[in-house]
C-alpha cells in the first residue's frame, strides 16, 4: 500500500543518518547503524534493526535527546499481524563502579533517613486491570443511563518507574488517577497495591498533588511545608526532626532560594509558578510516600521549568518511590524521561509499555509520521483520531476506503471515529497476542506486614492540642494581612471619624439629644453585626478547596481545625472594634466613665462574635458566595428592622423576630449601659426603674447576655454540623 512504500522509502533514506548522544543523558541513546548487533541474530534482523534506527533518527529530527537505548527491534509489517519484540541489554553488562557508587549513595542516603527521622521508602507495585468507570446521565429519562468514562484500562507500574497517562482533554486521565488514589470507588476491575487491595492503611503511603495549586498565599514556602510536617509527619517524631525534615525537603527539591518568600496569589506576586509547583510536590514527599500521583504537574509552565519539575520527577522515583502522573502534551525531551506510558484516547487505551517503545509500536502497524515530528504531538494526534501527515495502516484502508459513507468526504480523510476504532481494536489483538498475564506480570515485593504496620501509629500526625496550637500560630500569620488591609482600617478609621463629626459632643441632657444618642448606639450594633458577619461568610467558601485537601489526607480533626480558626480570630477583631469606640467615645461625648467604655466594649464584642458565627454558619451552609451573601443581607435587614428603633411594638405573630435579633440584644444592652439605673429596683416605689425611652425598660435582668453568649455558642455549633456534611460531600 502507499502508506507502507512511503515507510520504506523514508527508512531507505535515512539509512545513514547518525543519532546525537547528549552529554547530559549518556545513557538515553539509540546505536548507530554501524554499531555491533546482538550475536546470534540473523541477517535479515540486523537489516530491518539498522532499519528501525534510520526511521527513528528521521522522525527526531532537530530533537533534544533521544528516546531509551534499543539494542534490536524486529518489526513484521504485515496488514494482518504485529509482531513486537524488545531486546534490552543486560544489567550485568553496568560497570563495576556505578554499583559501589550506588551501594555509597544508598549508605548515605539510610543515614541521612535515620538522622531525619525517614522510614526507609515501602516499594508499591501499583497494578490495575480492566478498569471501568461510568457516570449517571442526567436529564434521562431511563434510570440506568450511564456515560463510560472509561473502558477497561490496564496498565502496571514498580518501583523505580515514572509512568506517564497521556491524552487529550476528556480522554480520563484524571478520572484513572482519582482511582488509582483511592479517592473514587472503582465501578469494575481491580486495583492492587502490592498485589493488595486499597485499604487505609495505604492513605498514608499514597501522596496525591492536585492539578490546581492549593496554598495559603500569604505564608512563605518555609512556613507552608513547617506547618504541614508538623501536622503531618507521625508522633514519633519530635518536634525539631519534623522541621528538619522540612528543611531537608526544601533543599532536595531546590528551594533553598525563595524559602522566605511568600507563595503569593491572584492579586499580589510571589514565588513563580515552577516553585509553586515545587511547593506542592514537597508537601507530599514530606510523608516519604512509596506511590507518588500527580495530576498534570507542568501545566501552565514553559517548556525548561517543566523539564525540570519531569527531572525532579525521575529523581524522587529512583529512590523507590513509584510515581504516576497525567501529562497533557509534552515536549519532546519530557516524553524521553518517562518509563511507561498508557496513550488513553476517549476512555479507552490505545497503547501501554515503554514509553520509547510507543513510536516504534504504531510504525509497526504502519502508522508513521511524513514530517519531523515531535513523538508526543503525534500520539496526541493518534488519540484525537487525526491522521493528518501520517501514513495509513494497510489494514485501515482495507477496511474503510471501500466504504463511502465512512469517509469524512469534505476533507478526503478517515473520520476520526474510524481511526479510534481501528486504534483500539489494534491494541486489542496486541493484548490478546502477547497475554494480559504476561504483560503486566508485577515484581514480587514482599511488603504487606510493613504495610499494615503503620496503619495504626499513623492516624494523626499529632495531638488534639497540637493541632489547635499549630493552626492557631498559622492563622494568626495567614489573617493578619487580610484584617490589617488598608481597605479595612480605611473602612472603620473614616466610618468612625464620620460619625464623631455627626454627632459631635452630643448632649443627652435634652429629650431631642438624648433620641440623637440613641440613634448612635443603635447605628454602633448595626454596623458591628452587619461588618463581621459579611466578613465571615467568605471563610468556608474561599477555604473550601484547602479545607477538603488537609482534611482528604488527615492533616488535622475538623474540630481542632474550627476551634482554631475562632481563636485566632479573636485577637484580630477585638483591635479594629476597640479603635472605633476609642474614636466615637471621644469625639460624640458618650457617658464618659471607664466603666460604660469597658461595658460597651464589651457588649460590641459580644455582638461582633455572635455575628461572626452566624456568618460562618451561613458560609459553611451554602459554600457559594452568592447564596450567603443573599441570605445575610435578607437576615440583616429584618434584625436591623426588628431592633427596636424604627418600631416599638411589634404585632404579636412577629415578636419572635426581636429574641432572634443579635442588633435588639446589643441595642437594649448599650441603652442600659448608658442610660439604665444601678439598681433592679427603685428603692421608693418598688417598681421597675425609670426609662428615658418611653415604653422600653432598661433595668437589668440579664436576659440579653444569656441570649447573645447561646447564639455564640448555636451558630458555631450549626456551623461545624455543616462543615461535617461538606467533608462528606466533597471527599467521600
Amino acid at each position: 500500500m502507499e502508506g507502507k512504500q512511503y515507510s520504506e522509502c523514508q527508512i531507505q533514506n535515512f539509512e545513514d543518518s547518525k543519532v546525537a548522544v547528549t552529554e547530559k543523558d549518556p545513557i538515553m541513546r539509540i546505536k548507530q547503524p554501524g554499531d555491533e548487533i546482538q550475536e546470534g541474530m540473523h541477517g535479515r534482523e540486523e537489516k530491518t534493526t539498522s532499519e528501525t534506527k534510520s526511521w527513528s533518527t528521521g522522525f527526531l529530527v532537530n530533537m533534544e535527546s533521544t528516546v531509551a537505548e534499543i539494542d534490536c527491534v524486529s518489526i513484521g509489517v504485515s496488514s494482518n499481524d504485529i509482531d513486537l519484540s524488545v531486546l534490552h541489554p543486560d544489567s550485568s553488562s553496568l560497570p563495576i563502579m556505578a554499583s559501589l557508587s550506588e551501594a555509597d549513595d544508598e549508605e548515605s542516603e539510610l543515614h541521612t533517613w535515620k538522622k531525619l527521622g525517614f522510614e526507609p521508602t515501602l516499594p508499591i507495585c501499583l497494578k490495575f486491570e480492566d478498569v471501568t468507570y461510568k457516570v449517571p446521565v442526567k436529564g434521562e429519562k431511563t434510570p440506568d443511563a450511564n456515560k463510560y468514562i472509561l473502558h477497561g484500562i490496564t496498565g502496571l507500574v514498580h518501583p523505580g518507574e515514572v509512568l506517564a497517562l497521556m491524552g487529550p482533554s476528556g480522554g480520563g486521565k484524571t478520572t484513572l488517577l482519582n482511582l488509582l488514589s483511592g479517592r473514587i470507588k472503582l465501578d469494575s476491575g481491580t486495583i492492587t497495591y502490592n498485589n493488595q487491595p486499597y485499604s487505609k492503611s495505604l492513605k498514608w503511603r499514597i501522596g496525591f498533588v492536585l492539578q490546581d495549586d492549593v496554598a495559603f498565599p500569604h505564608l512563605t514556602v518555609k512556613e507552608t511545608l513547617t506547618y504541614a510536617a508538623l501536622l503531618r509527619l507521625p508522633n514519633t517524631l519530635t518536634m525539631q526532626q519534623k522541621k528538619e525534615r522540612a528543611t531537608y525537603v526544601i533543599s532536595e527539591l531546590g528551594l533553598e532560594r525563595c524559602q522566605n518568600t511568600v507563595i503569593g496569589g491572584t492579586f499580589f506576586r510571589g514565588i513563580s509558578g515552577g516553585e509553586r509547583k515545587r511547593v506542592c510536590i514537597a508537601n507530599e514527599i514530606l510523608l516519604n510516600p512509596s506511590l507518588l500521583l500527580l495530576d498534570e504537574p507542568t501545566s501552565g509552565l514553559d517548556s525548561t521549568t517543566a523539564l525540570q519539575i519531569v527531572k525532579m520527577l525521575r529523581n524522587i522515583a529512583r529512590s523507590g518511590k513509584t510515581v504516576v502522573t497525567t501529562i497533557h502534551q509534552p515536549s519532546s525531551r519530557l516524553f524521553s524521561k518517562f518509563d511507561k506510558l498508557i496513550l488513553l484516547g476517549k476512555g479507552s487505551s490505545l497503547y501501554f509499555g515503554k514509553a520509547s517503545d510507543a513510536m516504534l509500536y504504531f510504525s509497526s502497524m504502519g502508522c508513521s509520521p511524513l514530517i519531523a515530528m515531535n513523538p508526543a504531538e503525534f500520539l496526541i494526534d493518534l488519540a484525537n483520531g487525526n491522521i493528518k501527515d501520517k501514513s495509513v495502516p494497510s489494514d485501515l484502508e482495507d477496511k474503510f476506503f471501500p466504504r463511502n459513507n465512512s469517509l469524512d468526504m469534505k476533507h478526503g480523510e478517515l473520520s476520526q471515529v474510524d481511526v479510534h476504532e481501528y486504534l483500539v481494536e489494534a491494541y486489542a489483538v496486541k493484548e490478546a497476542k502477547l497475554g494480559k498475564t504476561k504483560l503486566i506480570k508485577p515484581l514480587l515485593i514482599d511488603a504487606e506486614p510493613r504495610m499494615k504496620a503503620r496503619s495504626s501509629t499513623m492516624e494523626w500526625g499529632a495531638t488534639w492540642w497540637d493541632q489547635f496550637s499549630i493552626l492557631f500560630r498559622r492563622g494568626l500569620k495567614e489573617r493578619r494581612h487580610e484584617y490589617f488591609s488598608c481597605i479595612r482600617i480605611t473602612q472603620v478609621f473614616s466610618t468612625a471619624i464620620v460619625m464623631g463629626l455627626l454627632w459631635w459632643r452630643s448632649d443627652a441632657s435634652s429629650p431631642k439629644g438624648l433620641q440623637d444618642q440613641a440613634g448612635l448606639l443603635f447605628f454602633i450594633s448595626v454596623f458591628w453585626a452587619f461588618f463581621p458577619m459579611f466578613t465571615a461568610i467568605f471563610t468556608f467558601p474561599q477555604e473550601r478547596v484547602m479545607l477538603a485537601k488537609e482534611r482528604s489526607v488527615g492533616m488535622y480533626r475538623l474540630s481542632a481545625y474550627l476551634l482554631a480558626r475562632m481563636t485566632s480570630d479573636l485577637p484580630l477583631d477585638l483591635i479594629l472594634p476597640l479603635v472605633f469606640l476609642v474614636i466615637v467615645y471621644l469625639m460624640a461625648g458618650l457617658k464618659s466613665t471607664f466603666t460604660a467604655f469597658s461595658l460597651t466594649m464589651l457588649t460590641v464584642f459580644l455582638s461582633v462574635v455572635a455575628a461572626q458565627g452566624l456568618g460562618l454558619t451561613i458560609g459553611a451552609a451554602f459554600m457559594d458566595v452568592k447564596k450567603a451573601s443573599t441570605l445575610a443581607s435578607v437576615i440583616i435587614m429584618t434584625s436591623m428592622l426588628s431592633g427596636g428603633f424604627f418600631i416599638q411594638k411589634v404585632p404579636v405573630f412577629m415578636s419572635w423576630v426581636r429574641y432572634i435579633s443579635f442588633t435588639y440584644h446589643t441595642y437594649r444592652l448599650l441603652l442600659k449601659i448608658h442610660y439604665g439605673c444601678s439598681t433592679g429596683l427603685d428603692a421608693e416605689s418598688g417598681s421597675s426603674c425609670k426609662s428615658p425611652f418611653k415604653g422600653l425598660r432598661l433595668d437589668w435582668d440579664g436576659m440579653e447576655v444569656g441570649t447573645m453568649v447561646a447564639m455564640t455558642v448555636g451558630y458555631r455549633i450549626l456551623a461545624y454540623a455543616f462543615l461535617r456534611r461538606m467533608k462528606l460531600m466533597t471527599i467521600n
